[in-house]
């Protein structure tokens, strides 16, 4: 809603197994998974500038997984914009949580060109959760 209202986004992929109700023309839903999403997008020859995702993943690492993959299928843009939100499910410490995420963006760095990445602890974000951001040159 706020990237096709706000900031005025032509159109904005939602992509989620959940059932979505929202009235904006320039929102279009794929009520699946991403990794069913993915070959869809490249088959729509889809151009994505901002990536944001707030999987919940066994693995946190498979948030740089799937961003890289759309990434190397060419449906994410050069000097896109990217949000991971990391959800930590071991440990139960701010330090502990806050390796965990950096042990991702190490990972992050050495598999791709990113430039300007912070990490955040948003307000809104339970204890373990973390948001990444990003630009993917």
């Amino acid at each position: 809603k706020y990237l096709a209202d706000d900031l005025k986004c032509s159109l904005v992929y939602s992509i989620d197994p959940g059932k979505l109700t929202i009235d904006i023309d320039a929102v279009q839903h794929m009520q699946m998974k991403i990794q069913d999403a993915i070959p869809l997008l490249c088959e729509k020859n889809a151009k994505i500038k901002v990536w944001v995702s707030d999987m919940c993943l066994h693995e946190m690492e498979q948030q740089v997984d799937f961003l890289l993959l759309a990434k190397e299928r060419g449906i994410v843009e050069d000097n896109a914009f990217f949000v991971l939100t990391l959800k930590c499910t071991a440990g139960h410490s701010k330090a502990c949580f806050d390796g965990q995420v950096e042990k991702v963006l190490d990972s992050l760095s050495l598999r791709a060109d990113t430039a300007k990445m912070s990490t955040y602890h948003l307000f809104s974000n339970r204890s373990g959760e973390r948001a990444i951001m990003g630009v993917l040159t």
